[in-house]
């Protein structure tokens, strides 16, 4: 239970990095050979003998970097032994200082070194407050040794103070002024740490400056192998073109920053590359590193809940929860040169604010965040300019998830407007209803809402005495309208015609009653059942009137001769008729 909880809380970066207890004990059986051979002879020059240590030589990641591109690595590593030369020194023993000209490169056989660094002024002040309470609280009238550990005993870890009294080389720290203590106070703090196999000093000698730290031997007995600046120059031409390569990119990115002070932050940053769809952190993880993008491509993102997505607050209920799964919104996308999670660590927030995860093939510079508090006292250049680039990032972030909820909304309110309207907000008109001059209908008789005012007989009267005043309309001029259409139209038409005539006030009745409707069915079925029995007395006729509507009705209307083909007798019956028909239709289909 405890083993799965802490790999829970490993990070990626943790997960791609070699266990270095591991690392080390496979390094150190590697090297036995060459170890024993190096001791006998300080330097090797035969070749059986550099043939022999070669495989084992090849598996060091310090000469597999400055292999030449197509050279065996066997090959390369028997040329690279020929120009080591084997040293040792003992425990607590300083192998070179902070800001001494670099000569030389260390690969270590066996043992292990400690790199150690120059404390912030704050750490500084920290330390002799401590000193100046300690003596507050002693006896003034008695004569006390003050004792290092026995003050720090509680202020500080027990690791970290048994190596700042190894850096006083067992010495009472109090008794001690050089560059390392001054008045009990040690300047200096280990930062990291190298092992068997592994290879240090060599920024110094590939940008040909000063040390930019101290090593310290913390392991009884150190073995290493040494190469001097030109070997190495000829030797690791590859390594010292990276290097080179890396520190000119790193002072693109802090512009204004000395090379002095970039060389000295630079040694915190590694090398890392991810796969595509490498998820990096997410929301709420805590913050252990940052990173600095070399080439490729991150996501940035974030989960929401879709209630609070629509702007829909509800109270939170962990049933739904469980069951609606959160939408997934992209925030941004970072490319090269681009700095991602440094926000966290600079603002000190515990948790992380968004997810991240890689889109492409990415190679990345990382520092972990012991390292990063280190570097925010030491080096504060560093720090404005990584703020500066943070404070970018994280404004455009909240703008864009500020863009995105509004534009959300927007669309939700949008939508609802585009809805189709309801059945009650919709009325069946006629073109010519829409200018017809209704002052002279009974509003109490015509389309009537009022249950049980009228008789089925008045209702049918009425629209007998009308349908005589109405021109027989056709069906292509039946439309549906929209209340707002109806509206709009209104408006058009006055404007028009506002110089010349004045249209009558368009009143639209409201929808007919569930009662009334019912009422005009039975209106409607009585009406066909005897329009049924007229048609069946004269069929033709009905035919000749159904197939001739427009001619037939210009001819009776505007002519006093008429159509020889039907009976004279019939012309003023029919044409009552034919108006009735007219009617009806229009109603039927007004009334649908």
């Amino acid at each position: 239970m405890n083993q799965s909880t802490k790999n829970m809380k490993k990070s990626v970066i943790q997960d791609q990095k070699v266990d270095d207890n591991q690392q080390r004990k496979k390094n150190e059986e590697n090297l036995k050979i060459p170890l024993n051979l190096f001791r006998s002879y300080t330097r090797i020059t035969q070749q059986s003998l550099l043939e022999e240590i070669a495989p084992m030589m090849s598996q060091i990641e310090f000469l597999k970097k400055n292999c030449p591109e197509g050279t065996k690595i066997e090959e390369f590593a028997a040329q690279a032994c020929s120009y080591f030369k084997y040293e040792q020194f003992s425990k607590g023993q300083i192998v070179f200082n902070y800001g001494e000209y670099g000569d030389k490169v260390y690969l270590i056989l066996l043992g292990e070194v400690g790199v150690f660094v120059s404390k912030s002024q704050e750490e500084i002040a920290n330390d002799r407050e401590v000193i100046e309470t300690y003596k507050s609280n002693m006896n003034p009238f008695e004569e006390e040794i003050l004792d290092y550990e026995t003050i720090f005993k509680k202020k500080k870890r027990a690791q970290d103070l048994q190596m700042e009294l190894l850096l006083a080389s067992q010495k009472n720290p109090f008794e001690i002024n050089n560059m390392y203590f001054k008045d009990g106070i040690c300047l200096y703090k280990k930062v990291f740490q190298f092992y068997s196999g592994q290879a240090f000093g060599d920024m110094a000698l590939s940008s040909d400056k000063p040390r930019t730290a101290s090593i310290l031997v913390l392991s009884d007995e150190l073995h290493v192998l040494t190469m001097n600046r030109l070997d190495f120059k000829s030797v690791g031409e590859r390594s010292i073109k990276e290097k080179n390569q890396t520190f000119e990119y790193f002072l693109s990115i802090f512009v204004g920053v000395s090379k002095f002070i970039v060389t000295k932050f630079i040694q915190y940053f590694q090398k890392i590359e991810f796969a595509p769809q490498t998820i990096l952190w997410k929301e709420g993880d805590e913050p252990k590193f940052f990173l600095l993008i070399v080439r490729g491509r991150v996501e940035i993102y974030r989960s929401y809940n879709e209630d609070a997505l629509h702007g829909k607050i509800k109270e939170p209920s962990i049933f739904q929860s469980k069951i609606k799964p959160k939408k997934k919104v992209t925030l941004s996308q970072l490319s090269d040169n681009s700095f991602v999670g440094e926000a966290e660590l600079i603002d000190n927030i515990p948790v992380r604010l968004y997810s991240c995860m890689t889109s492409d093939n990415t190679l990345a510079y990382y520092m972990e965040s012991d390292a990063f508090n280190i570097v925010r006292k030491n080096h504060p250049d560093f720090l404005k300019i990584l703020k500066e680039k943070s404070f970018v990032i994280k404004s455009y972030l909240q703008r864009r998830e500020k863009y995105l909820f509004e534009n959300i909304q927007k669309q939700d309110k949008a939508m609802e407007k585009l809805q189709y309207p309801d059945s009650t907000n919709t009325e069946r008109v006629t073109v010519d209803e829409l200018y017809r001059d209704t002052s002279t209908f009974n509003s109490k008789i015509f389309r009537s809402q009022q249950k049980g005012m009228i008789t089925t007989t008045d209702i049918v009267n009425s629209n007998n005495l009308l349908s005589k005043k109405i021109t027989p309309q056709q069906s292509e001029n039946m439309f549906i309208f929209h209340k707002k259409q109806i509206e709009l139209l209104k408006q058009k038409k006055q404007s028009q015609t506002k110089s010349h005539s004045t249209i009558p006030p368009i009143t639209l009745q409201k929808s007919i009653s569930q009662s009334n409707f019912a009422l005009e069915c039975q209106v409607l079925k009585s009406y066909r059942r005897m329009r049924f029995k007229q048609f069946q007395a004269n069929r033709e006729v009905c035919l000749q009137i159904k197939s001739q509507i427009g001619s037939f009705v210009t001819t009776q209307l505007g002519s006093s001769s008429h159509d020889s083909s039907l009976p004279q007798g019939l012309n003023d019956k029919c044409l009552k008729s034919l108006q009735e028909f007219y009617f009806a239709k229009t109603f039927i289909t007004t009334n649908k």
